[in-house]
C-alpha cells in the first residue's frame, strides 16, 4: 500500500451496491411501488426496469417510472410512497459487501482517508449507518446528495465534494462504484474508478478502469491500478 501511497491520496466509496448489499432490496422496492400504482407489466419487464434504476436517485427514480408507465399520480405521491417503502424495507440487518470490513482495516492501517459519497437521501443514509454502523468506518467522512444541493450521479458534484473534504485533488482519489451513474460521475471528476462487480453492472465494465468480484481483491487491483 506504501506504492499506492505515493499516487494516491484518498479512496472514496459509493454506498448501496458498494460498501452494503442492498441493490436487491431496493429492486424489492421498485416493485412494491409499481404494484401499488397498478402498473401492468410482466414481472420480468417490472424486475428488468428495476435492476436499470441501479444508483438512481429517488427523485431520477420517480421521473423514469412516471414517464415509462404513464403513472398518472403526481411525482410527490410516488415518491413519498417510495420513501415510505425504503423506511420498511431498510429496517432489516443489511451484509456488507464480501471483504469490505477488512479491506477498510487495511486502510485504515496505512492511514488511506476515505469517505461515502452517495445518492442516497439524508435519511436514508442515516438509517442504514444505524443498521451497520458506517460512522464507525468513515467518522463524518459520509457524504449524501444533500450536501450538495441535490446534484445526483452522473454529476460529479458528490465526488468532488468528498475529495475536497478528504484533502485530495480529484486525480488523487480512487473511487469504488457499482452503477452506471457512479461510473459516469467518477470520469466526470477526473477520477480513477473500480468496479464491484454485480449481475446489473457486467456489460458495462468497459466504462471503469479495473472490477473485483470482491474486496478481498481491493489491495491487489490498487497496486496494479
Amino acid at each position: 500500500m506504501e506504492n499506492f501511497k505515493n499516487r494516491y491520496k484518498a479512496i472514496i466509496f459509493d454506498m448501496d451496491g458498494t460498501i452494503v448489499d442492498t441493490e436487491r432490496v431496493w429492486q424489492n422496492i421498485t416493485l412494491e411501488v409499481l404494484r401499488y400504482y397498478n402498473v401492468q407489466e410482466s414481472e420480468e419487464t417490472l424486475l428488468r426496469f428495476a435492476v436499470g434504476l441501479a444508483g438512481v436517485c429517488t427523485d431520477n427514480a420517480v421521473h423514469a417510472i412516471k414517464e415509462t408507465f404513464n403513472v398518472e399520480h403526481s411525482h410527490e405521491d410516488i415518491k413519498q410512497y417510495k420513501l415510505a417503502c425504503a423506511e420498511r424495507h431498510l429496517s432489516v440487518q443489511l451484509p456488507f459487501i464480501t471483504g469490505f470490513e477488512s479491506f477498510h482495516n487495511i486502510l485504515q492501517k496505512h492511514q488511506i482517508p476515505s469517505s461515502i459519497a452517495t445518492n442516497a437521501r439524508p435519511e436514508n443514509l442515516k438509517k442504514i449507518d444505524s443498521i451497520v454502523g458506517l460512522s464507525s468506518f468513515f467518522g463524518n467522512n459520509m457524504f449524501c446528495i444533500a450536501d450538495v444541493g441535490y446534484k445526483a450521479k452522473p454529476d460529479p458534484a458528490l465526488f468532488l465534494h468528498a475529495a475536497e473534504k478528504l484533502g485530495a485533488s480529484p486525480d488523487q482519489c480512487i473511487v469504488f462504484e457499482d452503477s452506471m451513474p457512479g461510473f459516469q460521475a467518477a470520469k466526470a471528476a477526473g477520477m480513477k474508478c473500480i468496479a464491484i462487480k454485480n449481475t446489473a453492472n457486467t456489460h458495462l465494465l468497459d466504462q471503469v478502469h479495473a472490477a473485483i468480484e470482491s474486496y478481498h481483491d481491493a489491495e491487489e487491483i490498487l497496486k496494479k491500478i
